[in-house]
C-alpha cells in the first residue's frame, strides 16, 4: 500500500450520536448523587465525551464506554465547588491513565480558581490489562490531590468501594463522608477481621443523602480556599448572652452546645474516639472549630485516638484560617499496655498541630486540666493567644488526690484528714489562681460569663494573620 494511500479506520460517532449516547447516562445512580449535592441545574460537565482507553489486544464489547469518571463544576449555595464522581457502571469505575487525566484536569481548574473538590469514590479499583499505565494513574491522582492539600477544601464521599490505594486517596482529603454500607478499607476485612479500621477517617457517616447534606454544609461552612483569612458572618445569637450556672456533667458536646451561636453545631467524626469532640459552629458570628474533652468518658483523658483525632482537626483548621477553640476538661493521659503503642508519636503530632497553627487559638479550662493534658490541649506555653479557666477548674502536674497520696500522705493525721489535704492542695497548688498567677491562665472567669469572653477574643483576633497567603498542611499519621 502505498504510505500516501488513506487507510481504514473504525467510524467515529458524530455529536448527535454521543450526545445520544450520553443522555442514556442520565438517569444513572451517579448522576442522581451528583444532583444531591449541586444546587438544581447548575452542574456542568467537563470532558464529557471521553472514552475509554482500551489496550489493542484486548476485545470487549464494552470498549466503547465513556470513561468511568464524570467531572464537572457547579454551585452549592451559589458557591462554585469543582466535582469528579466515579461510576461504578462505566466498566466498574475502573481507574486508567484517561480517569487520571479527567480528575487531574478538574483539579487544575479548581486550582485555578480557588474553589474546593468534592470527589465521590466507587470504583473496583485500577483496569489491570492497562498495566503500569493503570497504577501510574493513581500516582497522579495522588499528585494533584497532595498539591491542593491545604490550599482548597477536598471533600470526599464515598459512595460504594472505595478500597486498597482508592483508600489512601481518599485518606488524604481533608474530609472523607462515608455512605453506610460502603466500602472503605486497604486489605478487606475478611482478611484482616477488623470491619472499623478505617474508622478515624470518617467524618460523617449516613445514608447517601445525609452524607450529601452534611457534604453540601461542608462547603457552605469552609472558605473557598486558605486564602481567605477568619470568617465573620452577621451574629445570630446574642454576643453578650449568659449562661447561668450551668453544669456540663462532663459533657464535652454539652459545653460546646452552650457557647455556640444558638446552640447550633454540626460534629466532625463522631464515632471516633468519643473522649474528645470536635466541631463547627459560629461564635459571635466567627466560623471557628471547637474542642471539647468529655470527662464522662474515660476521664476526658488524652488516648492515642483522641490525640491523632485533634491533630488532625487542629491541622485542618490552621490551613484555612478556621480559629481553634478548646474547652479542656482532662485528667490526663491514658495508661493502658494495648494504648501505648504508638502513643508518645500521637502525642507529639497533637503538640506539633497546636505549636505550628497560626490561626487564632482560644482555650478555655472548663474543669480539669491535669499533666501533659494542660500542656498539650492549647496551652500558652504551645501557643494559645488567649487561655482562661473557669473559677471551678483545677490546674496542675497531679490531680489533688493524686497530688496529696503522692507528697502529703505521711502528714495525715487524725486531727488533719486525707479531705483536708485534698481541700488545701485544690486551693494552694491546684487552683486557677495559682496558674494565673504564673501567667499561664490570662483571667478567671465563671461559667455565666463562658460564651462572651470567648465571643470577645475571637473577634479581637479575626484579623490575625490576615497577611498570610496559602498554607500547606502535615496530615498526623
Amino acid at each position: 500500500m502505498n504510505k500516501y494511500e488513506k487507510t481504514n479506520v473504525s467510524a467515529l460517532p458524530d455529536a448527535a450520536e454521543l450526545r445520544r449516547a450520553l443522555a442514556a447516562t442520565e438517569s444513572s445512580s451517579v448522576r442522581e448523587q451528583i444532583a444531591l449535592l449541586f444546587d438544581a441545574n447548575t452542574f456542568v460537565e467537563t470532558a464529557a465525551y471521553m472514552k475509554r482507553s482500551i489496550s489493542d489486544f484486548i476485545s470487549t464489547d464494552k470498549g466503547n464506554e465513556f470513561e468511568g469518571v464524570i467531572t464537572g463544576y457547579g454551585a452549592i449555595d451559589g458557591k462554585l465547588v469543582f466535582a469528579f464522581a466515579e461510576d461504578a457502571e462505566r466498566m466498574g469505575g475502573a481507574i486508567d491513565e484517561r480517569h487520571a487525566k479527567k480528575i487531574a484536569d478538574l483539579y487544575k481548574l479548581a486550582m485555578d480558581n480557588g474553589a474546593p473538590v468534592i470527589g465521590i469514590f466507587n470504583s473496583n479499583g485500577t483496569d489491570v490489562f492497562a498495566g503500569t499505565t493503570g497504577l501510574a494513574a493513581y500516582g497522579r491522582i495522588l499528585s494533584v490531590v497532595n498539591a491542593a492539600s491545604g490550599v482548597i477544601p477536598q471533600i470526599a464521599l464515598v459512595a460504594g468501594n472505595c478500597i486498597g490505594t482508592c483508600a489512601a486517596i481518599a485518606a488524604t482529603f481533608d474530609f472523607v463522608i462515608k455512605e453506610s454500607g460502603a466500602s472503605l478499607y486497604v486489605s478487606s476485612p475478611a482478611l484482616t477481621h477488623n470491619d472499623s479500621a478505617q474508622d478515624s477517617l470518617v467524618s460523617f457517616s449516613g445514608s447517601i443523602a445525609e452524607c450529601a447534606g452534611y457534604a453540601r454544609f461542608l462547603v457552605s461552612f469552609l472558605p473557598d480556599n486558605a486564602s481567605t483569612g477568619v470568617q465573620v458572618v452577621d451574629c445570630a445569637d446574642n454576643l453578650n448572652r449568659l449562661l447561668g450556672e450551668l453544669n456540663f456533667a462532663g459533657e464535652g458536646l454539652s459545653a460546646i452546645s452552650a457557647i455556640v451561636d444558638n446552640g447550633v453545631l454540626h460534629e466532625v467524626g463522631a464515632d471516633f474516639a468519643k473522649a474528645a469532640h470536635t466541631a463547627f459552629a459560629t461564635i459571635g458570628g466567627v466560623k471557628c472549630g471547637i474542642i471539647a474533652n468529655s470527662s464522662s468518658v474515660n476521664n476526658g483523658k488524652l488516648c492515642t485516638k483522641c490525640a491523632k483525632k485533634i491533630a488532625r482537626f487542629v491541622n485542618l483548621c490552621d490551613s484555612f484560617s478556621i480559629p481553634v477553640v478548646t474547652l479542656v476538661d482532662s485528667m490526663g493521659v491514658t495508661i493502658d499496655k494495648d494504648n501505648e503503642c504508638g502513643f508518645a508519636s500521637a502525642l507529639a503530632r497533637l503538640a506539633t498541630a497546636y505549636a505550628s497553627a497560626t490561626c487564632p487559638k482560644v482555650t478555655v479550662i472548663i474543669g480539669k486540666a491535669i499533666g501533659a493534658s494542660f500542656v498539650l490541649l492549647g496551652s500558652k506555653s504551645i501557643g494559645a493567644d488567649v487561655v482562661y479557666a473557669v473559677d471551678s477548674a483545677e490546674i496542675g502536674a497531679l490531680s489533688a488526690d493524686s497530688g496529696v497520696a503522692f507528697a502529703w500522705d505521711k502528714y495525715i493525721t487524725e486531727e488533719k484528714s486525707r479531705q483536708d489535704f485534698v481541700n488545701e492542695w485544690r486551693v494552694n497548688v491546684s487552683s486557677p489562681a495559682h496558674a494565673a498567677a504564673s501567667g499561664e491562665i490570662d483571667d478567671i472567669i465563671s461559667v455565666t460569663e463562658l460564651r462572651a469572653r470567648i465571643c470577645s477574643a475571637l473577634l479581637m483576633l479575626a484579623s490575625k494573620g490576615c497577611s498570610h497567603g496559602a498554607k500547606r498542611k502535615v496530615l498526623p499519621l
